[in-house]
């Protein structure tokens, strides 16, 4: 199904760990890593058929708040009539590292995935050192292989930091320049959100990991690359504890991001 809605629309669009103490995907550093503003596709799918089965392969960043749940109830929110299963495969795992991970290997050859959404690539925390990216790369072969949707998650920045969230971002760019995958904007819509409203609590109290508002920002991201839909068309959402102004607010700078920064667009 997924592979019809990808189909259905239009092509230039679609060419369009914890870590040891906090769970970012950094890696342990050695002692001494304006656009114009698009409309996004609105052709919507044909309801009677979508059916999205959905697999999170990251560490902490993909498991709390029940993030593949919660992208699973805006999925069915904004597209009335659709079929959502999620998996998140077990454990905290780097990319390289889930790559030697049996049981991690086994469920994606295993299931009829429609996108996999990859999260955990190990990165500097200064920018100032390399980590491999072959490891992500040969996941997305695999998804590819599937004819399933490969989705990168890049994540958000720490808190205070200007400049994290735009250097993960390119860092994910370049693995899909190599392998055809789709990289979600998540760092860049954290920064677009809390650049128009700096009140907003999107991490939790260590700075790394997202309070709520940072995960339904993050699920909103991830919605509207799933679903190549308008985050800010989504109706409000009654059982998410969000006030509707704040649901507003995240909806318009998921909206804008992806706006700018098409996920799909080089794939």
């Amino acid at each position: 199904m997924p592979k019809n809605i990808f189909l259905s629309v239009p092509l230039l669009t679609i060419l369009l760990y914890l870590t040891s103490t906090a769970g970012m995907s950094q890696a342990a550093e050695p002692d001494t890593p304006q656009q114009t503003v698009k409309a996004l596709p609105q052709e919507q799918p044909d309801n009677m058929s979508a059916q999205f089965n959905l697999l999170f392969m990251g560490n902490s960043h993909s498991s709390s708040h029940n993030l593949p749940q919660l992208v699973a109830k805006l999925l069915q929110s904004g597209i009335p009539g659709a079929k959502v299963d999620t998996r998140l495969a077990s454990g905290y795992h780097f990319l390289d590292e889930r790559l030697q991970h049996q049981a991690s290997t086994k469920l994606l050859n295993d299931g009829n995935w429609t996108h996999v959404i990859l999260q955990a690539q190990k990165y500097s925390t200064t920018g100032r050192y390399f980590y491999p990216t072959d490891a992500a790369e040969e996941w997305i072969r695999r998804i590819n292989a599937k004819n399933a949707v490969a989705i990168m998650f890049p994540e958000w920045p720490r808190r205070g930091n200007k400049e994290e969230g735009q250097r993960i971002h390119q860092l994910h760019q370049s693995i899909a320049k190599a392998e055809p995958a789709c990289v979600a904007p998540i760092g860049l819509a954290w920064e677009k959100a809390l650049q128009h409203n700096p009140r907003l609590k999107l991490h939790a109290s260590d700075g790394n990991h997202a309070a709520f508002d940072g995960a339904f920002l993050t699920a909103l991201v991830l919605y509207g690359t799933i679903s190549q839909q308008d985050p800010a068309a989504l109706p409000e959402l009654s059982a998410v504890k969000l006030s509707r102004e704040t649901q507003a607010e995240l909806k318009q700078a998921a909206s804008t991001i992806l706006r700018q920064h098409p996920p799909c667009a080089g794939k």
